[in-house]
């Protein structure tokens, strides 16, 4: 496990350190600055600053040259296969999908492109959102040696070693951070593994739209099962979200602990409804890589560099993975849509059908549209372990959650974002009905298109997938509870908050009025 220390490693931290801040101060402001202004000039000018660099070799082993290629493929297959925004323009989107594909193909031939592909990914293309940071920031890592080494021109074996060790602090910071955020929430670091209830996450997720194909009372039983096992479940999660700091003591090791991350998200899948597919593929794909390379990377000395860079992007220096700490709790506010077709039939409008914007439909997109104080975040998550325990209490009464809800809840209302919700809503069912096309491939191929991140496909009503025109949309409010002392499942507020109606033709100038109104209510991605 151990490895003496020689020059080798000294020259492998250098390439690191230099790669990291190049990462810090170069590439990650010029891909900001591009993703929020694409325009050509500002994409060519930024291109031609690097493409002298490439005259210089910059060595890439065969392995780790396949897994960048398979990241921009994963990343625009996803780009290109998610629907357009129909209160835009269609044919700017139809050229920026072209663009990115262009752009990606000319990534994997020119490292230079590669700056080019992520700014119209992050930017015109909505790329830079949760599930894809890593990923993402795992290209950037990558541009950012390339650049470095080009202008340094370390050895071959020194500058593959620093690759690996900045690929794989930048894929396992993302667990780091997490289980420190978890290790804060209570007074003890341990606090979280032995007092939050795990089950509560997947009765929230029932509630909130996953896997509601299976019976309450199979999810029940589950769930009562289920929580026997919620520390054993909490200690494994981060001891698995901890392991990346000791991974790169062996190659082994990191390989393994790369598959075990993969494994975790798959189950956090299975059980919430949070798909990180994204982070799955990379993670697996890295993993290969990694496997395929000799081991160069790897013992104290290395681990020691990975250390320091992980701490720091933990501390949000280098860059800033999210916290993902939180109490789980039973009760879950949410905003919902329905739709009523011109045959009168009902429908849910659940989140995969509002791609691009899966994400925000997911989540707590809606809560402005109500007067009602929240408590929680997504999936009913709160950050206080007290309100938690409050909210198990209350048992589903009706007095007990409106008094904690006037004492720790907080109203999201806002007029100005209801007024352009409705126009947004009201311009994309109107041009829908038209006949505007909402998906950029053939209906014989959509089975093609990129899985999304946010799986609340399910609720109390079958789902709408566009087979007729709508004719009114409804905005509903609803809590829900799971009661931990009986298993059941109960609605305690279901009720109309906006109802929408489109029967009426709308004028062009309406029409011009709500697309302009909607393309500031559509939600955005996180700054990147």
């Amino acid at each position: 496990m151990s490895t003496p220390l020689d020059p080798s490693y000294v020259a492998t931290a250098v390439v690191v350190a230099a790669a990291v801040a190049c990462y810090r101060l170069g590439v990650s402001p010029a891909v900001r600055a591009l993703a929020r202004h694409p325009t050509p000039l500002a994409v060519g000018a930024a291109v031609a600053v690097i493409a002298p660099l490439t005259l210089r070799t910059s060595p890439l082993p065969g392995p780790l040259r396949w897994f960048v290629v398979f990241l921009i493929a994963l990343l625009t297959w996803r780009g290109v296969t998610s629907d357009y925004d129909v209160t835009e323009p269609i044919g700017p989107q139809r050229r920026d999908k072209l663009l990115l594909l262009l752009l990606a193909i000319a990534s994997c031939l020119w490292a230079p492109a590669l700056l080019a592909w992520i700014a119209v990914y992050c930017g015109k293309l909505r790329g830079w959102q949760h599930h894809a940071m890593m990923p993402v920031r795992l290209l950037k890592a990558y541009l950012a040696w390339f650049l470095v080494t080009a202008v340094i021109a370390q050895p071959s074996s020194d500058s593959t070693a620093g690759l690996v060790l900045v690929l794989g602090c930048v894929s396992l910071s993302h667990y780091v951070k997490p289980v420190w955020s978890k290790a804060r929430l209570g007074p003890r670091p341990w606090s979280w593994a032995w007092h939050n209830r795990t089950h509560y996450l997947v009765a929230s997720a029932y509630s909130w739209g996953w896997a509601r194909f299976l019976p309450s009372r199979t999810v029940s039983r589950l769930l009562r099962r289920a929580g026997v096992i919620d520390r054993p479940v909490n200690v494994l999660t981060m001891v698995v979200e901890a392991a990346g700091l000791v991974a790169f003591l062996d190659r082994r090791l990191l390989i393994a602990i790369l598959v075990a991350t993969a494994i975790f998200n798959l189950v956090v899948a299975i059980a919430s409804g949070i798909l990180f597919w994204e982070n799955v593929a990379a993670n697996i794909g890295l993993a290969t890589a990694v496997a395929l390379l000799p081991g160069t990377a790897f013992g104290w000395p290395a681990a020691l560099v990975a250390l320091a860079v992980i701490l720091l992007s933990t501390a949000d220096l280098l860059w800033q993975p999210w916290h993902l700490g939180w109490w789980d709790a039973p009760f879950t506010a949410r905003v919902h849509w329905q739709v009523e077709t011109a045959s009168g039939a009902r429908r849910g409008l659940y989140n995969d059908y509002m791609c691009p914007y899966e994400r925000e439909f997911g989540r707590v997109e809606g809560y402005f549209l109500t007067d009602e104080p929240v408590l929680h975040g997504h999936l009913g998550i709160v950050w206080d372990r007290r309100l938690r325990d409050l909210l198990v209490q209350a048992d589903g009464d009706p007095d007990g959650l409106h008094a904690l809800k006037q004492s720790y809840g907080r109203p999201h209302r806002d007029e100005e974002r209801s007024i352009e919700h409705v126009a947004f809503l009201t311009t994309m069912f109107t041009r829908l009905n038209a006949g505007t096309r909402k998906s950029p491939l053939p209906r014989w191929l959509r089975h093609l298109k990129a899985p999304g991140g946010q799986l609340y496909r399910w609720g109390d009503l079958p789902a709408y997938r566009g087979e007729e025109p709508v004719r009114r949309i409804t905005v509903r409010y609803v809590e829900r509870c799971y009661l931990p002392r009986t298993g059941a499942f109960v609605t305690l507020a279901d009720r109309v908050v906006r109802e929408i109606d489109l029967s009426a033709p709308m004028t062009d100038q309406e029409n011009t009025s709500c697309a302009r109104s909607s393309s500031t209510a559509a939600p955005t991605s996180e700054s990147c």
